[in-house]
């Protein structure tokens, strides 16, 4: 709501308080130098030095093999981040809900990544950052991803009291191991 007010003779119009409120936000969130132009320092305790992603970091890290990217599980996907620089290099989706689990391949070409109740895992080829495999399975979160030594191979482990084993080219699972008790396999 507006106020008009009539001062030496001329009508002037007065903004509400909620369109001063909305000048302030958009000041303060979009114009260059405002507080949201380094959210990665927001609210760090003393002595960090950056905030990886955005989002909630769920449970994995890991480091390529090389040592030069990190793969960082969150709530919105899988972070990979620029080892020497911390600099975002991408964000990788696909999962409908939390990633859980994050692995590179032994040549760290492939990364493999587990959900949280859509169950699956994803490998991406992480020289296009597209989706190669889904390999579905589980009957609940993906909780652990590993790679073999040779990449030919890799195991997960699930909140169903399962670890699986898969053939990383053929998407097939070759066994399953039972009996793990706890509901979180790490």
């Amino acid at each position: 709501m507006n106020f008009a007010f009539v001062e030496k003779g001329n009508l002037v119009i007065r903004p509400s308080k909620f369109f001063q409120f909305y000048l302030l936000i958009v000041s303060v969130f979009f114009l260059e130098g405002g507080f949201a132009q380094n959210y990665t320092r927001w609210e760090l305790h003393e002595g960090a030095k950056m905030r990886l992603g955005k989002g909630e970091i769920t449970c994995k890290i890991a480091y390529s093999p090389d040592g030069t990217r990190l793969a960082v599980a969150s709530s919105i996907g899988v972070w990979l981040y620029d080892a020497n620089t911390g600099a975002e290099v991408s964000l990788l989706t696909g999962h409908s809900e939390e990633v859980y689990a994050v692995a590179f391949s032994p040549d760290g070409s492939v990364l493999a990544s587990g959900g949280n109740r859509d169950a699956i895992i994803r490998l991406c080829d992480l020289r296009t950052a597209k989706a190669t495999h889904a390999l579905v399975g589980h009957h609940g979160a993906v909780t652990s991803v590993a790679s073999s030594p040779d990449g030919a191979r890799l195991a997960s482990g699930g909140s169903d009291d399962t670890i699986r084993i898969w053939d990383a080219n053929t998407e097939e699972r070759l066994w399953t191991l039972e009996g793990h008790t706890g509901g979180w396999v790490p």
